[in-house]
């Protein structure tokens, strides 16, 4: 998962749940939110929509996510047990949100062995007259 996806994704379901959260009983007492913690999650959603059109950039966005809603989950965990699944969800986010945000890029690793698709080249055919080599199959280059 790229963090351009990571934003649609957050995206989505925080514009979701924010707009769900501003509706009274509408999570049907699933997720116990206020309307702060719904402002927040409107602003978080649109933020995801914004990085995946290309207005912010996504891997600040996936970081900035894991540290938000690590701290959103805290404070949750510190609000009490009523909380409990919304934290989960926000725990969850968190860890995505970092893993899509500091884990190893695959491009990083192919560079460091070498293409290995790369086919070998052969000689051009001025390169063997010159060399007086007759016959293609016995110069290989690399």
């Amino acid at each position: 998962m790229t963090p351009r996806s990571l934003a649609l994704v957050f995206g989505i379901v925080y514009l979701g749940l924010g707009a769900l959260g501003l509706m009274p009983g509408a999570l049907g007492g699933l997720f116990p939110v206020n309307p702060p913690l719904a402002v927040v999650h409107l602003a978080m959603g649109a933020w995801g929509i914004a990085t995946y059109t290309g207005r912010a950039h996504g891997l600040f966005f996936a970081r900035s996510a894991a540290f938000i809603f690590a701290g959103l989950a805290l404070a949750g965990m510190l609000r009490g047990v009523e909380h409990g699944p919304i934290v989960w969800v926000h725990l969850a986010s968190a860890g995505l949100a970092g893993f899509v945000a500091w884990r190893p890029r695959t491009g990083e690793r192919r560079s460091l062995a070498g293409d290995r698709r790369r086919r070998r080249r052969r000689a051009l055919v001025s390169v063997e007259r010159r060399h007086a080599l007759d016959d293609r199959r016995t110069l290989v280059r690399g």
